[in-house]
């Protein structure tokens, strides 16, 4: 019963109504241009982007998208996103599994539930990105990796690993380094460690011999830039994304929330106890980003499942402590006062926010609807602090924040996409000026790119375009005299916001 609830909840939080905003820049389009790329070049080894070899990313989450594409007829936002919706559903089990094995069927279905419903999870499971997938190949060998320790299955250990080949396929070496390593230091943690060293020495030869097959057929080219530049260089010394040592911890703070409240307790916790695996997994990977020199918030995506298991257990077995408690039953009181304080302010914000006004348009009775649920949610929370009532707090603080995440795609990205994150709003002017060659100055974009439904032509410098501007269009980031560089050469001019930013679209007529 309790997995039916979980795929449910899965369907409605990350799989529902995927298909229905435009893929976002910079990273969504990315993978969906290189799927629609390979099936036009017949090619599935070499990844192209923008008819340019891409060299920075293994395949296999355009792979992942081909294979949905085959199945529903196109490459579009739903077979792009379905792919990480489907691997954050299968994280969120193994979750559960491992939860299970641990501690508690109730602490593995608390932390399933935990994860499901932490800010950047919940975000990154709808999102046409690679690292949900790798996240899930990460958490499956750690979970497969412990079940063969715990039943003394030795020879399984290397096979056990396997996903750790998909993870390096999806994203990277970490891929491989993360799970082996924290299993190594979880052996040494349960004094396992001279049973288990030779399984893991074989496992990682098995998995990276899997994964040197895509290097080997993919050529030179891809294994010295991918592995040596886009990980070793960016890793040691890093160009782009360089974030001081201290970017993760205020990270994981505001990304796992509300969680992340109640993490340094449950680590505490697990440390009293002796729950290693969980608390081994986020301890290395959190270190192991942390002293790369580029650094993006979403890099500690592979970390969420030990960081709810963590909270789902400390939960579980502290609950009702803490709520025996004055001084935490205070606190539980002001986060549940914290709740009610958004329905509270849902109808000012919709007269006075424009965001929030576009969201809910002119309609007043969904927005009654959804203050009575929330506010109903949130009194149920409060009324159980106070009655010391731990299984009816739970059941109302999910209730809320699952309607608070089914609101987050039903309603903000929808209006999000339409006030400033679409595309379309560029590309919808080139298809009216019908079939043409495109070219992009002073920016990049992907989604521009992939809406196009062809390569776009990216300039250096205005002399690279050819004399006769006849059947040519030229999207320029109108900003520090860009375009003034274009007015003298094309005739006519369109101006356009996206993103907050200005675009002109210039269009070659009549031979010109």
């Amino acid at each position: 019963m309790r997995t039916l609830v979980i795929l449910g909840l899965a369907y409605i939080l990350f799989i529902h109504g995927i298909g229905s905003v435009t893929l976002w820049d910079p990273d969504e389009p990315r993978q969906a241009i290189m799927a629609r790329e390979m099936m036009q070049r017949g090619d599935y080894i070499h990844p192209y982007l923008n008819g340019v070899p891409y060299l920075e990313k293994p395949p296999l989450y355009s792979w992942e998208i081909v294979f949905v594409s085959k199945i529903t007829g196109k490459i579009d936002e739903f077979s792009s996103r379905l792919p990480s919706a489907l691997a954050a559903a299968m994280l969120l089990l193994v979750t559960y599994f491992l939860g299970r094995r641990l501690d508690h069927e109730v602490s593995g279905f608390l932390s399933a539930l935990i994860l499901a419903t932490n800010y950047q999870f919940l975000g990154n499971a709808r999102e046409s990105v690679m690292d949900m997938t790798f996240a899930l190949f990460i958490g499956l060998a750690i979970f497969l990796g412990y079940l063969c320790m715990e039943k003394e299955k030795r020879e399984l250990l290397p096979f056990a690993l396997l996903p750790c080949a998909l993870a390096v396929l999806t994203k990277g070496p970490a891929g491989l380094v993360i799970p082996v390593a924290v299993l190594f230091f979880y052996s040494i943690a349960t004094k396992r460690f001279k049973s288990m060293f030779v399984p893991l020495i074989a496992s990682c030869v098995l998995s990276v011999g899997a994964a040197s097959i895509w290097f080997i057929l993919a050529g030179k080219a891809y294994t010295q830039e991918f592995l040596f530049h886009q990980n070793i260089v960016r890793y040691a010394t890093g160009f782009d994304h360089i974030e001081p040592f201290t970017y993760y911890f205020y990270k994981l703070f505001v990304n796992f929330l509300p969680w992340s409240v109640a993490l340094p307790f449950a680590a505490f916790f697990a440390y009293k106890k002796r729950l290693w695996l969980p608390l081994i997994w986020l301890l290395f990977t959190f270190v192991f980003f942390d002293i790369s020199k580029s650094k993006r918030a979403i890099y500690l995506l592979s970390c969420y499942p030990a960081c709810a298991l963590l909270v789902g257990i400390y939960l579980k077995e502290q609950w009702y402590t803490l709520l025996e408690k004055r001084w935490t039953t205070a606190i539980l009181c002001i986060f549940g006062l914290a709740l009610l304080a958004v329905p509270a302010l849902l109808f000012p914000a919709i007269r006075r926010v424009p965001l929030v006004a576009a969201m809910f348009g002119t309609d007043t009775l969904f927005p009654a609807i959804v203050v009575a649920v929330l506010s109903i949610a949130g009194i149920g929370f409060l009324i159980s602090v106070l009655k010391k009532a731990p299984a009816k707090g739970f059941i109302a603080l999910f209730i809320y924040l699952c309607f608070l995440g089914f609101l987050y795609h039903f309603l903000y990205m929808p209006a999000m996409d339409k006030s400033e994150k679409s595309i379309t709003i560029l590309t919808d002017e080139l298809k009216a000026a019908g079939p043409a060659s495109v070219y992009m100055y002073g920016f990049r974009s992907s989604a521009l790119v992939f809406y196009a439904g062809k390569p776009v032509h990216i300039l250096k410098d205005p002399s690279e375009l050819p004399a006769k501007k006849d059947g040519i269009i030229v999207v320029v980031e109108d900003k520090q005299d860009n375009a003034e560089r274009f007015r003298m050469l094309f005739p006519s001019e369109k101006s356009v916001w996206y993103e907050r930013e200005k675009y002109a679209i210039f269009t070659g007529k009549n031979g010109e």
